[in-house]
């Protein structure tokens, strides 16, 4: 993505511009059978997966709509990937939380993996935010500050969860953007994709090297590849927070190199300097 973090409404690209990833329209098309589940229609699709909404069915008329996960056939057959993937699943089944999606499933159909999952009627964060600044409206600062809120009751649980011998997880999420924050129509907020999270028990080789999590949502640690603790998911929420209350992106540069140093640099103040909107008290947490 090639703009700069604070161009005029309208032409720089927030979070939800762009039609691919979870935030991808629905595609319509004939249900088709997936093992046990129905899958009713594609609601997002990446480079390594493809979402489902689908239904599930047991005796009598029961009958259940969740969310189904399916990795790529050819990703399917990497060893590597598959392995990234069963962490995930192990990772984040264990936590059972209000702000956080339930994982309900992890198994093969014909040597194809995927996540059942629970399915929340709404929108991502993203998709909210690019309708907001298509319509040229704000987004409220109590209702930006609702969201936020209950991201961090999601995090805190998450850091501070135990497994099952009561040795604490300290689970990091890494991936701390608005696409994997979900808004149902109810009002809840949950978050999604602990796909590149990381727990005490799981060692660095097993999750392997590299930047994990969106560029423009990264934190100075995980850019300068520095240990990273529960502070990292922090910073990924200071950057929602502003990017909520402003319509504008942060830290996003007209190259990705661009938007890694102006994350590692973290020059916060002088982008709240133009945004005077912003109440006092919510610059100050920022």
């Amino acid at each position: 993505m090639n703009a700069s973090d604070d161009r005029p409404s309208g032409v720089t690209p927030l979070p939800g511009d762009e039609s691919s990833g979870a935030s991808a329209l629905p595609s319509p098309g004939k249900p088709k059978q997936f093992g046990k589940y129905l899958l009713l229609e594609k609601i997002g699709s990446g480079g390594m997966a493809e979402i489902f909404k689908a239904v599930v069915r047991g005796a009598g008329d029961f009958h259940k709509v969740l969310v189904v996960k399916r990795i790529l056939l050819a990703y399917s057959k990497d060893p590597s990937f598959v392995k990234m993937f069963t962490s995930e699943a192990q990772i984040t089944s264990p936590l059972q939380h209000a702000n956080i999606v339930s994982i309900y499933e992890f198994d093969q159909v014909d040597g194809q993996y995927y996540l059942a999952m629970e399915y929340v009627h709404g929108r991502d964060l993203q998709r909210v935010m690019a309708r907001a600044n298509k319509l040229g409206r704000s987004i409220p600062t109590d209702v930006a500050l609702y969201i936020v809120g209950e991201v961090c009751k999601a995090l805190w649980y998450a850091y501070n969860a135990r497994d099952n011998f009561g040795n604490p997880l300290k689970i990091i999420h890494r991936d701390v953007s608005p696409s994997n924050i979900l808004i149902s129509f109810d009002g809840e907020v949950k978050v999604a994709d602990f796909g590149v999270a990381k727990a005490a028990t799981t060692s660095s080789g097993e999750m392997g090297g590299g930047l994990k999590g969106k560029l423009g949502y990264l934190s100075p640690e995980q850019v300068l590849g520095r240990e990273v603790d529960h502070r990292s998911d922090l910073f990924s929420l200071g950057i929602i927070l502003f990017e909520c209350l402003t319509l504008k992106r942060l830290f996003l540069g007209r190259t990705d190199l661009q938007t890694l140093i102006n994350v590692r640099d973290a020059d916060v103040e002088k982008r709240l300097a133009r945004h005077p909107e912003i109440p006092v008290e919510v610059a100050n947490i920022l």
